[in-house]
């Protein structure tokens, strides 16, 4: 059920850790958080299951409500980071020009780990500020399924790829107007 193949020479997998790339304790290691992962997402789910499972409020019935679809979402706001104290002597534009770019990346990279930490997420609903009180500057809803292909040329296409929005003029991260 959980056994594959890899897509390289064929070796065997568990739970999609190969043993190929990797010394033993690092397989197991793998291995063991992959198992630990499908455990919460299990309990997760059964524990949605036992609250729809409404004779457990002392009714004389069995029944209870069926589940017939659910969705997690994360709404999560973020600020985004300064640039570096060493770049802040910079030109502005090229200073911009980088604060752009490591936002990007950041998001790139936060979006990754959220789905990787937190395995029941069916999609992030992502909103990136530059300061509290200012308009967004990346916004939209990322769906796991997206994640899966990898092969663009730059971060901002992938994050445009996988649902996120963004205006840029000039390598720039502009404001959303707020309307």
């Amino acid at each position: 059920m959980m056994l594959g193949r890899s897509r390289k020479r064929g070796r065997p997998t568990f739970l999609g850790v190969t043993s190929d790339t990797m010394s033993l304790p690092e397989f197991f290691t793998n291995l063991a958080s992959r198992i630990s992962d499908f455990y919460k997402a299990h309990v997760f789910w059964r524990k949605i299951q036992r609250a729809l499972a409404l004779n457990q409020r002392g009714e004389v019935r069995s029944d209870g409500l069926q589940m017939t679809a659910a969705k997690t979402t994360l709404r999560i706001d973020w600020l985004a980071r300064e640039i570096h104290p060493w770049d802040r002597d910079l030109p502005p534009e090229r200073a911009e020009r980088l604060f752009s770019q490591q936002c990007l990346d950041d998001a790139n990279a936060a979006i990754s780990r959220l789905f990787a930490e937190i395995p029941v997420l069916d999609s992030i609903e992502v909103r990136v500020r530059r300061d509290i009180s200012r308009p967004p500057i990346l916004v939209g809803t990322v769906y796991r399924d997206s994640l899966t292909t990898n092969d663009y040329a730059s971060t901002g296409m992938r994050l445009r790829a996988i649902g996120l929005s963004f205006r840029m003029s000039n390598l720039c991260l502009e404001e959303f107007e707020v309307i």
